[in-house]
């Protein structure tokens, strides 16, 4: 995946007010840029390299928020049977948030 993917990225602001925690905001390339650099969070490349071992698919949607001071990516996959899947991973660490469990139409079947 290359780095324009990163454009597509959204997330919460580095300080939010009580109030606006747990809305999802626009981060900016270089602030995502920034958070992986700094080692806070994976960068979307390897995240995505990582969960195409699980779910194997074409990139459709990413964004990068925060939620209860963890940073987080949402990303929808067109899976080999073109069916969608949204996932939420740990942007620290790329492991599957939510759901619990990978769906069935999720595989490790490459073209």
């Amino acid at each position: 995946m290359k780095l324009a993917l990163y454009l597509c990225l959204l997330a919460a602001m580095l300080h939010q007010p009580a109030a606006v925690a747990n809305q999802k905001i626009e981060v900016q390339h270089y602030e995502a840029q920034t958070l992986v650099n700094s080692g806070q969070i994976l960068s979307l490349d390897v995240t995505l390299n990582s969960i195409q071992a699980m779910c194997n698919g074409k990139l459709i949607d990413a964004h990068l928020y925060q939620h209860q001071g963890k940073w987080r990516y949402e990303v929808q996959i067109r899976t080999l049977k073109g069916q969608l899947v949204d996932l939420v991973l740990d942007a620290s660490t790329g492991q599957l948030a939510k759901p619990a469990q990978l769906p069935a139409s999720c595989n490790t079947e490459k073209l």
